[in-house]
Formats: structure tokens, C-alpha cells, sequence
């Protein structure tokens, strides 16, 4: 179970270092298989604020601390009441909205990209765009450890900067899965995955190592093949986990 964590972490970090985002949706679902819906919940949530802290070191400059105020500012107000909606869902439920959370994000996402030419990008002025869309990131955070496919659905819209938004999302993905660690374990009596000292240290390195490797890649690899790649992995764990909690709740 271990090696799988650690390839999961790999791709899932490297992704993020490359296209700002990944880690979630990549890694997040094959997590939850692994360790379970709530403890492997939790789990993405301590290591995606890690991965988001590293990549942050790398992208910090580029960061839009504007955006980023107010996409924060309504995710963290949603962060408690997600956490007591799902306190008392059972497992297979968890596997079923996480599964379809993340199908359901890259099916939007990518629709949401067709319709960028004749749409017009949102005023500069426009607060409740950013508003709604920090709340979906919030929910997502705490529901599932996904909140990046909201965020990436208003970058498409506003025609944002891909340099930005990738500097942008890292604060906010650490931001968002601090706030959903705290209010998991002090109001959905929620806990980490049983694993040992060493393999505590095991997922450490590999979150380094993989932002390592995404640094390897940065430049070397297309938007366009990072993004294939990215689309892919998230269905296959999107599916495997719907269809793991599906099997459980007809069983």
C-alpha cells in the first residue's frame, strides 16, 4: 500500500509543480482507496497543504494576493458546515460524492474551456464570480481534498493568466486545507491514517522529491500533453473510487 501512496504522491506532485495544479484530483482519489474516505481525506488535505507550500516556495512572486483574499475569504466560511454535513455520512456515501466530485469537475472543467471564445471574461470589479467560486473550493476541500477544480472553471471563464493562476492556487490550496484539517478534527471527529514513523518520513520525501521532478519537467513537457495526462489519471481515480463506493453501498 505504501509504494502505491508514494507513486500516487509522485505523479500527483509532479503534476502540480508543472500545471499548477493536480495534486488533488491525481492523487487524491487513488488515497482514498488506499486509506479510506475519511482518513484518506484528511491525509490529501495534510499533504496537499504540504505540496502546496513547496510549490509556493518555487512560485511566490507570481502570486495574485488580491484574488486570492477574496477566494479564501469564502471558503474558509463554508469550511464548518461542510465538515457537519459530512460528519455523519457513511463511508460508501463519501467514496460516491468524492468519485462524482472529481468525474463531475473534469467533465465541467472541460466543457467550461469550450466555451471560452464566446464568452466574455468577467469584469475586473466582479466580486461574486470569485465569491461563489471560493466557496465551491472550500466545500470541495473538506467534502473530497479537491478544491482546484473550481478555481480552475473561473480561470477559464476570466481568461486568467496560466502563470498567475498556477502562483495563485498554491496559497489558496494551502489555506483551504488548513482550514478543512482544523475543522474535520475538531468537529467531525476525523483522523489521520495509521501509518509508522518511517512511512510518516516515506511520504515526506516523495512529496519533495516529486516537486523535484516536476521542476525536471517544467518546460521539457507541453501544456498540452500535461493536461491529457492530468484529464486521464483524474477519471481513472474518479471512476475506481465511484465505483468502489457504488459496489460498497449495494453491498
Amino acid at each position: 500500500m505504501l509504494a502505491l501512496l508514494i507513486l500516487a504522491i509522485l505523479v500527483g506532485g509532479s503534476l502540480q509543480r508543472v500545471a499548477g495544479m493536480g495534486f488533488g484530483l491525481v492523487a487524491g482519489p487513488f488515497i482514498v482507496l488506499l486509506t479510506g474516505p475519511v482518513e484518506g481525506v484528511l491525509f490529501v488535505n495534510l499533504a496537499g497543504a504540504m505540496m502546496a507550500l513547496l510549490v509556493l516556495g518555487r512560485t511566490i512572486r507570481g502570486v495574485d494576493w488580491h484574488r486570492y483574499g477574496w477566494l479564501v475569504t469564502a471558503s474558509i466560511i463554508v469550511t464548518v458546515p461542510a465538515a457537519l454535513l459530512i460528519r455523519d455520512a457513511s463511508a460508501s456515501v463519501l467514496e460516491i460524492s468524492i468519485g462524482g466530485a472529481v468525474v463531475g469537475a473534469m467533465m465541467l472543467a472541460q466543457v467550461t474551456s469550450r466555451l471560452r471564445g464566446p464568452m466574455r471574461p468577467f469584469a475586473p470589479e466582479a466580486r461574486l464570480p470569485l465569491l461563489l467560486t471560493g466557496a465551491a473550493a472550500g466545500f470541495g476541500s473538506v467534502a473530497a481534498g479537491i478544491s482546484g477544480p473550481p478555481i480552475a472553471v473561473y480561470s477559464v471563464l476570466d481568461r486568467w493568466d496560466p502563470r498567475a493562476f498556477a502562483a495563485t492556487v498554491q496559497p489558496i490550496f494551502l489555506t483551504n486545507a488548513l482550514a478543512a484539517i482544523a475543522a474535520k478534527l475538531l468537529v467531525a471527529d476525523a483522523t489521520f491514517p495509521e501509518l509508522a514513523g518511517w512511512e510518516w518520513a516515506t511520504v515526506l520525501v516523495a512529496l519533495v522529491a516529486s516537486v523535484g521532478l516536476g521542476e525536471l519537467l517544467v518546460g521539457r513537457i507541453s501544456v498540452t500533453a500535461t493536461r491529457r495526462v492530468l484529464v486521464t489519471l483524474a477519471y481513472v481515480g474518479g471512476f475506481a473510487t465511484l465505483g468502489r463506493g457504488l459496489i460498497g453501498l449495494a453491498g
